[in-house]
């Protein structure tokens, strides 16, 4: 059994009244992993908000054609929040360390909103967050991939005058050697000024 200690102690959760944490904790799911232990595979429905009450998971998953890594401590929220439009998990998650958590679904988060007004608002502006912190990353991937042409670009505008350059210095090598070359030909010959 959960005391409402534990739940007290998550910031999302913190001073909220004692009724709502009975509700919220008589509504959740007590799970415990191991450390290693699969919690969520990419692709599952998203079904449900986890509240990580001790120890560590890792969340990673695959955005915009990279792998992303996310670390999730302790006293933090996950999975899908109310009002979130998420359908499937993108992410897998796996316990770093033993896990104590509860698993809120889904089915209840209509009832969550009519009961726990204000954790849900607490709830909305963490997916904000979420979408923020997204958009950055999407925008930062964009820049960097412009970055990357237009460093392309400049590098390849920069080594064809190079090359040019370093060609026509060589031709300037040969002809100067010919010259050199026809000049001391010339003065090998005994020729009088006529």
């Amino acid at each position: 059994m959960i005391e409402k200690t534990q739940l007290l102690r998550i910031p999302s959760f913190a001073d909220l009244p004692d009724d709502q944490i009975e509700w919220f904790l008589s509504q959740a799911e007590d799970l415990r992993f191991k450390g290693g232990d699969i919690l969520i595979n990419p692709g599952t429905p998203a079904d449900a908000m986890f509240v990580l009450l001790e120890g560590e998971l890792q969340a990673r998953g695959e955005f915009g054609g990279e792998t992303i890594i996310i670390n999730v401590d302790a006293g933090q929220v996950t999975g899908r929040l109310p009002y979130s439009r998420m359908k499937t998990f993108t992410f897998g998650a796996r316990a770093l360390t033993d896990c104590h958590i509860l698993r809120f679904p889904e089915s209840k988060y209509q009832e969550l909103v009519q009961k726990m007004p204000e954790l849900t608002q607490r709830l909305v502006g963490m997916m904000t967050d979420r979408v923020r912190e997204t958009t950055r990353r999407e925008q930062q991937r964009d820049r960097l991939a412009a970055l990357g042409k237009l460093s392309a670009g400049l590098a390849h505008e920069l080594n064809n005058p190079a090359s040019a350059a370093r060609r026509a210095s060589s031709q300037l090598r040969e002809i100067l050697q010919k010259i050199r070359d026809a000049a001391h030909e010339l003065g090998r010959r005994d020729l009088t000024p006529t």
